[in-house]
C-alpha cells in the first residue's frame, strides 16, 4: 500500500497540541480526506530537523504506519512532503493519548 500524499492547502492548523521528540503535534482541520466529509479534526506531526536521516525515519515511519491498520491504533491518514516542515496526519483523539488518560 502507498503513503497517501496529502496537499498543504488542505490542511489548516489550529493549535498546538504538544511537542514530541520529532516536532510539534498541532490540532488541524483536513480537507478533502474524506469523501463523506468536507473537513475533519486531525493531529498533525511535523518534522524539526529536515537532515538527510531525519527524512529517511521520516518516510520509513510513514510507509510502516500506512500498512498498520487496527481499531485499537490511532488512524494515519498520509503525509504532506510539499514544502517545509514535513508532516504527518493523523486521526484527532479528543481525549488525548493513552499516557494522558491513564493519569
Amino acid at each position: 500500500m502507498d503513503v497517501q500524499h496529502i496537499k498543504r492547502r488542505d490542511i489548516v492548523l489550529k493549535r498546538e497540541l504538544g511537542e514530541g521528540a520529532f516536532g510539534k503535534v498541532f490540532l488541524a482541520e483536513c480537507y478533502n480526506l474524506s469523501p463523506t466529509k468536507d473537513k475533519m479534526l486531525v493531529a498533525v506531526k511535523t518534522l524539526k530537523d529536515a537532515t538527510v536521516s531525519a527524512r529517511k525515519d521520516f518516510q520509513r515511519e510513514a510507509e510502516l504506519l500506512t500498512n498498520l491498520r487496527h481499531d485499537h491504533i490511532v488512524k494515519f491518514y498520509g503525509v504532506c512532503v510539499d514544502g517545509d516542515p514535513l508532516i504527518m496526519v493523523f486521526e484527532y483523539m479528543k481525549n488525548g493519548d493513552l499516557n494522558k488518560f491513564l493519569r
